[in-house]
Order: structure tokens, then C-alpha cells, then sequence
């Protein structure tokens, strides 16, 4: 791909007083000292100044030395530090809450730096032997060591866990963290000040002490585009959209820029004190996003609400979401029907459609809303250019005859409008028809042709069509198990009709860590009780032992049966599938400690999924249960314990398990449940 080079001069010009965030909405928080450095997990923040790693309140955690960095894990309960012990140095991982030791780790090499991985379930160590070694987070064990060419200086983890990019100086590697493989050496043009991957894990950024930020696509690591004069160049974080990327440019200063539109949205903060050491974000608990900076001896957390939202993005979450409805086998169509009704043509076609509607909807009265002005005429192609001050123009056909007609804008009238989006993410209308009020004449702008049906197929993200129809007939099988399951569960009068079990599947293309395309299928499985079935059926108050709820085990048999028969083929030794149990509770309090037996195991901040942040539970038979939380997290391993005692043959894969819990703000049995979805990747013989 052709390297873009984007100068940005004016970010040398102090502009924040003219383009940038108003900042009184800010939330500031005074700190005894200024930090050297800091991390959060949110709204946690954990702090040092010299010998001392404090919290947000200037509370001294503890002083175990000359401390040279801290890194809070991304569960937010704990927090590793790298600091200077007599002649030489130490990692320890402390606790968030009280400040206590967890872990000293006893290093032979000198440590030189730490990264947590985006799960939190791995602590990587740099060392000055050039090595990376990887801990476990729960027993802090050896999990594996990857030798590198520098002694790590900066290390930066992508967030599916491919990727390790590691710098000294001006040279910058990038393994494969599965395998330890070399996937990208990367001599800079000075040294390198920062690594950053996107959310999405498509984009790489290296901030240099030249002041240019690099950014690459992380299926070759070739580069894309060249941010230049980024000033100091200090650090950089994407946003977790993807779509804005925040730069320290000096130590009074942020940029933001919007990477699909920087000629025109780009926007500063202007510190009042000196001395921006990091940046971070923090989700309040409605979803909205802050982004978290210091200044001088301050935290400021600063909403970003202004920022423009990755419509881009969001019509596409929304046109995938219609197109596996639409390419699914309906109940009562043939095979034969399918086929033609769902072919490559077709589906273009219906792509383009849903594509349309969507930004059309999302775009809403744009053109209504608008200041319309006229531009020029172009008397060969009898075509007038109409302006508009939030959309790309249009250029009207009109004859020659009616131009001296255009002379008042309002008097102009936009219907039946259709929008698409463009490369820079704005909206832009496809279709209009335009009617001059003083005349009654109407004009149609037209330019629905101008998209191309053949990038549905051109695309990464495209599955071949064979898949799709493999993928739905087994989803039809898959119903037909359920109800051969729900049948015998109803005979037995273990559940009723009011019980609602769904199964899905789907194909989706992806990326692995040496940049090779794939295909991951995915077999999802859910249910619902109607409410006021749901305490016969499904989890009493305070239960989570499956056994406890007929629902639960009606829908797991399913699950059983269908690895056990028709889906069995997807079992392959050797290959990785991802496991992502549910498990869901009401928001009834537990007024009284809940006795619990280990059966599950013992469990001390493990990592988990609330309301898609990461977090943490602790849960064993000394504490007990004491929250909803706990709750739902003892209901989905519940579907672990049963998937690991009764689907076996998943033994010979590499298995991975990721936990999802879900607390409702309502309270009633039908919010107690719980969901399993499994991932195999690389699914198909290529």
C-alpha cells in the first residue's frame, strides 16, 4: 500500500482555545506531588513519585524503592512495579485495594520492562538478557519465555494476544506471541518513544523522538501512513472506537486526531500545568468515554462526548446483524429456492441495499438541515453543482434553459434521499430528488451506480458464499437436535413450553497471527424462561449449580448431543476454540453470606467480562457469596464444569475460555441464567 504523508504543522500553533474541547466539564483531581508516571484501570489510578506508588486519594500504597514504572492489570484489582532494590531491580505485584504484596518475582536478568496482556492474564517481564518472560497471573508461574534481539525498553501487546512488538532505541521488532516467531523488524529513523495497537488490532502506531507518528496494518506490517511534526511525540492511545488516536505532543499538550478525516478534525487540549507523563481512558457506567491525562500535580478526566462517532463502523455492525438474518435457510424454503434466492449476485445486491438504508437512517434530515448553496455550471455537461455546508456537493443535471431558475436556494426541496459515507467517514447523499418550488420542475441526482458490488468479495472480511449455506443447513440440524432435547425434557415435565432455547451459528472471516486469512465458525447457545415460569424452571434465588435449574441442563444436552453427532467434525486436535460462557443474575441484594462448596474450584481475581469491561471475582468456600456478581460468575463455570466432565473429545484442542457476567437492574428469576458460544478457529481445510 502506498505510504500517505499527512503534515500537520498547525499542531505546532496553540490552537485549543479555537478548535479544542471545552473543558470545564472535566473532572480534577489534586495529588499531593506530580507524578513521574501513573496507569488506571478506569477510575482507579495508581501513581509514584520517586520512592512512593500512590493512590487517586495520595494514599502511599507502598515505598519499595526507586520505582521506574507501574502497570495496573486490566482487571483493575492489582498492579505490577518495576523499581530499583539495592544495585539492582525488582517486579512485585501489589493489591489495588489495600497496597499489600502479592508476588515478588525472582529474576536471574535484570528487568527492563512490563506489559500486561489485554486480558489481564499474563504479565510480560522485559530483561536486559533480551528475553520476554510471560507469567500467569493467577499462580504467577512461567508460561513461557520468548527470546528477542534488543533488551525491551518499550513493549506493547495487540489486544487478541497475536502480537508482541518490542523496542530498544530506533529498532523495533514484532513477533508472532503464540509462537515467538519474527513478523516484523522495523528500523525507525530515531528512537522510539512509544508503541500503540489499535482496538481493533488492524493498526499499529510508533511515536518517534523525531516527532513523527507511524502507523501500520498488522496483517504485513506495512506501512500506511506518516504523521509528521507530533512536536515532543511523548505517547499515543487510539481510542477504543478505533477511530480518533490521542498524541502527547508536549508537556502541555494532547492532540486528538481523527484518523479518517485529520485535514479537517483534529483538536488540542492545552494543559494549565506542565508535565503530561501518560494517557489513559476510563468508561463511566453508562458507557461514556473520559479520556485520562495529568497535568502537573492533577488527574483530569475529560469526557469526550464532541468526537465524531465511526459511522462507518456502525453501519456496518448493523448491515452484518441483517445480512445473517437474510442468508439464513427460511423454515419451509427448499434447497433448491435457497440457492437462488442466496447467491454471490444476489447477496452484492442485497449488501448495497441494507448498506443504503442504514446510512440513510443514521444520516437522518441531513440535507434538510443543511445551508444549500450553488457553485458552477458546466455547460457541457449541463450540470449545476449544488453546495452543501455538512455534506460533500452533488451535481444536479439541468438544462441550460432552466440555470437562471436556480437563483434562491431555500426555494429548493430534497426527497426520497438516499446516503452512503465516504473514505473520510461523512455522509454524503447518493440519491435526491430535487424540485424547485417556484417552477414545480423536479431534478433527480443519481449516483447509486457509483457503488462497486464487487468489494463485498475484494474484502477481508468476505466468507465464500459455500460456507454460509454449510453454516445454515447445520443451523437447521442444530433446531432439529433441540427439539429432539426439549421434547424429552417436556415429556419428563422437567420444563415447559414457556422455556425458549435458541442456536446459532455463523461463519466469520479473520486475520491469524502470521497474517493469513482464515475462517472462524461459531455455534452459539441461549435460552429464556417466560417470567412467571422461570422459578420452576431456570435458577432459584442464590442457586448456581446447573444441576439447579431444568432449563440450563436442557439446553447443555443440546450442546452435548451436537458435539457428540452432527458437529463433531469441528472437534480437531490440535486446533484452538474459544469458549465464552454467560452467566447472568437479577439485582436482588444477598442480604446473607451464601455458603459455597468449591465445586467450581477456588478463585481469587479471576478475570471477567461485566457488561463488556474487564474485571475481576473473587469467590472461594472461606469468603463465600456475597454479591450477584459471584452469582453469575459461579453460573457460567457451572457451563465450564459440565462442558470439560461431559464433551471430552474439546480435550485435544487448545482451549481458551473467556467469562462474560451480566447483573441486571431488575430483580425476578427470569434474569438468572446462563449462555455458551464456541469459537473454532481456522475452522476449514483451506
Amino acid at each position: 500500500m502506498r505510504t500517505k504523508r499527512l503534515i500537520l504543522l498547525s499542531l505546532i500553533v496553540l490552537l485549543s482555545s479555537v478548535n479544542g474541547f471545552a473543558q470545564s466539564r472535566d473532572r480534577v483531581t489534586e495529588l499531593k506531588k506530580a507524578p513521574h508516571g501513573w496507569d488506571n484501570k478506569n477510575f482507579a489510578v495508581c501513581w509514584y513519585n520517586e520512592k512512593e506508588i500512590l493512590n487517586i486519594g495520595s494514599y502511599t500504597f507502598c515505598s519499595p524503592g526507586q520505582v521506574l514504572d507501574v502497570r495496573m492489570s486490566p482487571a483493575g484489582t492489582t498492579f505490577a512495579a518495576l523499581y530499583v532494590k539495592g544495585k539492582g531491580r525488582e517486579v512485585s505485584v501489589y493489591s489495588y485495594a489495600d497496597g499489600k504484596a502479592k508476588h515478588t518475582f525472582r529474576l536471574t536478568d535484570m528487568p527492563t520492562a512490563l506489559a500486561y496482556s489485554a486480558n489481564a492474564r499474563q504479565l510480560c517481564i522485559g530483561d536486559a538478557s533480551r528475553n520476554i518472560r510471560i507469567f500467569n497471573t493467577s499462580d504467577y508461574s512461567l508460561f513461557r519465555t520468548l527470546p528477542v534481539a534488543v533488551a525491551p525498553k518499550k513493549i506493547a501487546l495487540s489486544y487478541n494476544g497475536y502480537f508482541i512488538a518490542v523496542s530498544d532505541e530506533h529498532i523495533l521488532y514484532v513477533l508472532n506471541m503464540e509462537t515467538g516467531k519474527v513478523r516484523k523488524v522495523l528500523e525507525m529513523e530515531s528512537s522510539v518513544n512509544h508503541i500503540a495497537f489499535s482496538p481493533d488490532n488492524n493498526k499499529m502506531a510508533v511515536l518517534t523522538e523525531k516527532g513523527l507518528l507511524h502507523m501500520y496494518e498488522t496483517k504485513t506490517f506495512a506501512e500506511t501512513e506518516i504523521y509528521e511534526n507530533m512536536r515532543d511525540a511523548r505517547e499515543c492511545l487510539f481510542h477504543p472506537e478505533g477511530k480518533y488516536i490521542a498524541i502527547i505532543t508536549a508537556t502541555d499538550q494532547i492532540a486528538i486526531l481523527n484518523m479518517k478525516n485529520p485535514e479537517e478534525d483534529r483538536q488540542y487540549i492545552d494543559t494549565k500545568g506542565v508535565g503530561i507523563r501518560h494517557l489513559g481512558y476510563a468508561r463511566t457506567a453508562k458507557g461514556l468515554v473520559n479520556l485520562v491525562y495529568n497535568a502537573g500535580a492533577t488527574i483530569v478526566f475529560h469526557p469526550m462526548e464532541d468526537l465524531v462517532p465511526d459511522y462507518e463502523h456502525l453501519i456496518a455492525l448493523e448491515v452484518e446483524e441483517k445480512m445473517d438474518e437474510w442468508m439464513k435457510q427460511m423454515p419451509g424454503e427448499s434447497l433448491e429456492d435457497y440457492q437462488l434466492r442466496v447467491n454471490d449476485e444476489t447477496r452484492a445486491l442485497q449488501y448495497a441495499k441494507y448498506e443504503n438504508e442504514v446510512a440513510t437512517g443514521m444520516a437522518g434530515n441531513l440535507v434538510e438541515q443543511a445551508d444549500v448553496s450553488f457553485g458552477s455550471y458546466n455547460q457541457e455537461e449541463s450540470v449545476l453543482e449544488v453546495n452543501f455546508d455538512n455534506m460533500p456537493p452533488i451535481f444536479l443535471e439541468v438544462p441550460q434553459e432552466d440555470v437562471a431558475e436556480f437563483s434562491q436556494p431555500e426555494k429548493l426541496t430534497f426527497e426520497n434521499s438516499v446516503y452512503a459515507v465516504t473514505e473520510e467517514d461523512k455522509f454524503e447523499l447518493l440519491y435526491t430528488e430535487v424540485t424547485n418550488t417556484e417552477t414545480g420542475k423536479k431534478y433527480i441526482f443519481d449516483n447509486l451506480d457509483k457503488q462497486e458490488l464487487n468489494y463485498l468479495t475484494s474484502g477481508d472480511d468476505f466468507v465464500p458464499l459455500d460456507l454460509i449455506q454449510q453454516s445454515s443447513m447445520e443451523e437447521v440440524m442444530l433446531q432439529e437436535i433441540r427439539e429432539e432435547v426439549v421434547t424429552a425434557a417436556k415429556e419428563a415435565s422437567l420444563i415447559s413450553e414457556h422455556t425458549h432455547i435458541d442456536v446459532k451459528t455463523k461463519v466469520e472471516a479473520s486475520t491469524n497471527a502470521d497474517g493469513e486469512k482464515i475462517m472462524n465458525y461459531t455455534v452459539e447457545f441461549n435460552y429464556d424462561v417466560e417470567q412467571e415460569f422461570s422459578v420452576q424452571e431456570d435458577f432459584g434465588a442464590g442457586k448456581y449449580i446447573i444441576s439447579q435449574s431444568e432449563a440450563a441442563l436442557a439446553m447443555l444436552r443440546i450442546v452435548q448431543n451436537a458435539f457428540a453427532n452432527e458437529f463433531k467434525q469441528y472437534i480437531r486436535p490440535g486446533k484452538k476454540v474459544i469458549l465464552k460462557l454467560t452467566g447472568s443474575a437479577d439485582a436482588a441484594p444477598v442480604k446473607k453470606k451464601i455458603p459455597y462448596g468449591e465445586e467450581y474450584g477456588w478463585f481469587i481475581d479471576e478475570p471477567v467480562y461485566d457488561k463488556g469491561e474487564l474485571t475481576s471475582v473473587t469467590v472461594n468456600g472461606s469468603s463465600g457469596i456475597t454479591s450477584n456478581e459471584q452469582l453469575a460468575f459461579l453460573r457460567a463455570m457451572g457451563v465450564k464444569d459440565y462442558v470439560e466432565k461431559n464433551i471430552t473429545d474439546l480435550n485435544s484442542m487448545q482451549k481458551e475460555y473467556d467469562c462474560y457476567i451480566n447483573v441486571s437492574h431488575s430483580r425476578g428469576s427470569e434474569f438468572r441464567r446462563i449462555g455458551i458460544k464456541f469459537v473454532f478457529v481456522d475452522a476449514f481445510d483451506k
